[in-house]
């Protein structure tokens, strides 16, 4: 379900502005406004959605999502006009805001019935390895589509975007049983803390190492988005005769993601969870420089030294994603992880939508600043987790978290 989304996401983004664009007749930049429209007006749905998780259990609400995304694509099928591009996206990106608040839940929820401290990790690691590996098929089919340059192969990666998202309905509602997606049930003494729990958000506006840990992971989560979004432009505004690296550099990270992740999750497993993420923060800094250094360097060193940096941004990632989530997951009452993990999504619902911004306002300053930034803002995670560390769980369950 979650490889089929991802290779939904590589075909649909590259080909988003230009088939949109040809098919609605506005410019570029207008088809862009409207994206960014319809992705601000979803972002409240996480809020509800991460109650109704905890009330009806993630697997109904993953199912819906993914309805939603299929009928926002159906709905870019029919676009003639933006104020149809607009209801197609707006639909698109509620289906969108839905699944990522609530599918997580719904692994988290899975990976509560195998034993072992770093069941989570595991889960998260190899989830982490389908979705790179989905996203990269994906990503190669619209590469095929984008060089044809025809409106009806643009039509057709289109279509089967919704046949994907359909058919992963069909697979959830068939292959996971509602009820094995429920929390387990709590024990006795484990009762009173949840009958305190139901609460609702009180709890979580209240529970103030948990917000902490949303805002460190808005500034992962910020690094984490940079690669896609600013790698390219810079490397064909500042250093053009690289721009043909571009391709292969993403295309490494993508293979780097769906092999080695789950190799990874297991030579981590010995490291307390918040060391892992400063070493992801440490990463993340190092790629920021190493992007920024071809400004100073030879020429014949411009691609070795981008390939290095990559190399140390999928590392990163792939030490930060599965820790990150089982950290969230483990860091929530059992009663209440539809809420905590629904609000852990708005680290990369924040992030997804300032890059843009920020890249571009940086790099108006100067061509290393959007980089120097951001390797700052990595390294000043550390000390931020290392202040966190003791009040969030190591690899503990839920119920024997802090006091």
């Amino acid at each position: 379900m979650l490889m089929i989304d991802s290779v939904v996401s590589g075909l649909f983004i590259p080909l988003s502005l230009v088939y949109l664009s040809v098919s609605s007749g506005a410019s570029l930049v207008r088809v862009g406004t409207l994206l960014t429209v319809a992705g601000v007006l979803s972002l409240p749905l996480p809020l509800w959605t991460g109650h109704l998780v905890d009330r009806l259990g993630p697997q109904p609400i993953v199912l819906v999502a993914q309805l939603l995304q299929a009928a926002g694509f159906l709905g870019y099928l029919m676009v003639r006009n933006t104020g149809v591009l607009l209801l197609a996206a707006t639909i698109a990106s509620l289906g969108q805001r839905a699944f990522w608040s609530s599918a997580f839940t719904l692994v988290s929820n899975l990976s509560d019935r195998q034993p072992g401290g770093h069941s989570r990790e595991r889960w998260f690691g190899i989830i982490g390895s389908l979705r790179a590996a989905g996203y990269g098929v994906g990503a190669v089919v619209a590469g095929v589509a984008l060089s044809e340059k025809s409106g009806p192969v643009y039509r057709g990666a289109i279509s089967a975007c919704a046949g994907l998202l359909l058919a992963a309905a069909l697979l959830l509602a068939s292959a996971v049983p509602s009820k094995a997606t429920l929390p387990a049930r709590p024990s006795p003494e484990e009762q009173v803390e949840t009958d305190r729990g139901r609460r609702g958000y009180r709890v979580l506006w209240a529970d103030r190492p948990y917000l902490a840990l949303v805002g460190l992971n808005t500034a992962f989560a910020l690094c984490n988005v940079m690669l896609s979004i600013a790698l390219p432009p810079f490397v064909e505004r500042r250093i053009p005769s690289a721009t043909w690296a571009i391709g292969p550099l993403l295309a490494m990270n993508t293979v780097v993601q769906a092999v080695l992740q789950t190799s990874v999750v297991r030579l981590i497993r010995p490291l307390p969870r918040h060391v892992s993420l400063c070493l992801a923060g440490v990463l993340w800094a190092l790629w920021a420089c190493l992007t920024a250094s071809p400004l100073w360097l030879p020429r014949g060193l411009w691609v070795p030294c981008l390939a290095v940096a990559v190399l140390c941004y999928s590392a990163a990632q792939l030490v930060h994603s599965p820790v990150s989530n089982a950290l969230s997951a483990d860091a929530a009452p059992a009663d209440l992880r539809g809420r905590y993990m629904a609000v852990f999504q708005y680290s990369f619902a924040i992030a997804t939508v300032v890059a843009p911004l920020l890249f571009s306002v940086l790099f108006e300053v100067s061509s290393a600043a959007p980089w120097l930034v951001l390797a700052a803002l990595a390294l000043l995670t550390i000390p931020g987790m290392l202040a966190l560390a003791p009040r969030l769980p190591q690899s503990a369950p839920p119920s024997s978290r802090r006091s």
